[in-house]
């Protein structure tokens, strides 16, 4: 058997085709981790403590669904394949349960608000589930390359940033101008502008892909339980889990803080606006290039590692360089900096989970997992996020934040500071101790995947056997 049979080489217009599923998942997602929290402080007229609870609930909803959608997507068999009719037929849901999120009510009792508030952000991030963990899982069947499936993370990293900047500089600018004629209903016009272009776009880039990697025909019947019994035992992939939480803890919940740092530390959010435009080039250079480095060393791991460093430095630097007063000139110039180590980190860290794949297969003698794995690593994902946004609010709270305050007590500027620059160098750190443990690199994937091609007829003769006894 051809020990690269599936090292499919796509063509760049249909790895764009990829990347624009995450440029429109983008403004549903990053818009909400960007700005749904002062948008329920600030606009709804929740108290932050409350919010704080509401994104604790939420997202642990959030994260005990990844699994399910995971194992359920894995055992789904349709003449469009595995995963993408996840997207076709979630995608429209997304955008209009997004749009109703941002629908204001200040004038509800609390009791009503709170309700009205869970029930969609669990709707929301239930069908962002079925649409965007589908869609990380085509990677792991469309191509078997690992260079391939490193360049297909770059392309889906380069698009999301994009997304994300585009809806930032939207929001940034457009929202204050649409609530001026109509207070309060910014944020919701602009979510219904971003699903009549977005839908579309999501359902296009799925329709045009195509899962090459077939389903694993074993007849071996797995349990959502012994599945995630036997990820623990895929040491790579666990080191990537990791990686995901540090990201969920320092990315999104530096991600919900930005706009009050802007606000009430720099006293101004157009240089939000600003920053995310600036910082679009190198977040974009970092994903491709990151595909270069890793390419030269012939280890993701290693590659990434260089990446970790470099954040933890430009961030505990920045920390002390901004603590009595913010220099905008400086902090454009080194978010451009360590923008490119952020976008190349993304990049590589999207990159690895399709690798761990073919590992978990070893395990299984032939049973792959391939949505159940792409969804168990956004589950630690998202308690990391659970976490980071849900404590951050919950710290403004403890401090003594003030919604609307011009001028905030100096404990929140302090922990405003320490949120933004320190808590992702910690969580930096403890992403880059992981990587001790992750062995895969180039040259050891292929002894894997020549390994299994040699012994799927010795497991498929062994269950033979079994069952003729």
């Amino acid at each position: 058997m051809d020990n690269k049979q599936y090292y499919v080489k796509l063509p760049v217009w249909k790895k764009c085709a990829f990347g624009s599923i995450d440029t429109a998942n983008n403004f549903s997602w990053s818009y909400i981790s960007s700005f749904l929290a002062i948008y329920l402080t600030d606009t709804f007229l929740i108290p932050a403590s409350y919010v704080s609870i509401m994104f604790l609930v939420c997202r642990f909803w959030d994260a005990i669904n990844d699994p399910i959608v995971g194992y359920l997507a894995d055992r789904t068999r349709t003449r469009w394949g595995r995963y993408r009719p996840w997207i076709f037929f979630g995608t429209a849901p997304l955008f209009i349960t997004t749009a109703l999120l941002f629908w204001p009510h200040p004038d509800w009792a609390l009791p009503t608000k709170m309700v009205y508030v869970c029930a969609l952000y669990a709707l929301v991030v239930l069908f962002y589930t079925m649409v965007n963990l589908t869609y990380g899982s085509l990677n792991a069947v469309v191509t078997q390359d690992p260079a391939e499936r490193g360049s297909l993370a770059s392309y889906r990293l380069l698009f999301a940033y994009i997304g994300s900047t585009a809806m930032t500089q939207l929001v940034v600018r457009a929202e204050p101008v649409l609530s001026s004629k109509n207070p309060g209903m910014g944020y919701f016009y602009l979510a219904v502008i971003f699903a009549v272009f977005c839908i579309p776009m999501q359902i296009f880039g799925a329709k045009v892909q195509k899962e090459v990697i077939p389903p694993s025909n074993t007849g071996v019947k797995m349990s959502i339980f012994r599945q995630l019994r036997l990820s623990f035992k895929n040491v790579p992939f666990m080191m990537v889990c990791i990686m995901f939480l540090a990201q969920g803890f320092s990315l999104y919940g530096v991600g919900a803080i930005n706009t009050y740092w802007f606000k009430y530390v720099v006293g101004d959010t157009n240089p939000l606006a600003t920053y995310s435009l600036i910082t679009l080039v190198p977040s974009m250079l970092g994903c491709f290039t990151s595909q270069f480095w890793s390419n030269k060393l012939r280890n993701k791991g290693k590659a990434i590692g260089i990446t970790y460093v470099a954040q933890a430095v430009f961030f505990t630097l920045q920390f002390f360089l901004f603590r009595n007063t913010v220099n905008i000139g400086v902090m454009y110039f080194l978010g451009i900096v360590v923008q490119y180590f952020a976008g190349a980190n993304m990049s590589l860290i999207y990159g690895m989970v399709p690798d761990t794949i073919e590992y978990s297969e070893l395990i299984t003698k032939g049973e792959r997992m391939d949505g159940f794995l792409n969804t168990l690593s956004s589950f630690w994902n998202k308690v990391g996020i659970t976490i980071g946004t849900a404590g951050t609010v919950w710290i403004l709270d403890l401090v003594g934040y003030v919604p609307n305050a011009a001028d905030q007590p100096s404990n929140v500027i302090l922990a405003l500071d320490l949120m933004k620059w320190i808590l992702p160098t910690i969580f930096c750190i403890i992403a880059l101790v992981s990587l001790i443990w992750y062995k895969l690199d180039y040259a050891n994937f292929d002894k894997l995947v020549a390994t299994l091609n040699e012994q799927r007829p010795v497991w498929e003769a062994e269950r033979k056997a079994a069952a003729g006894k």
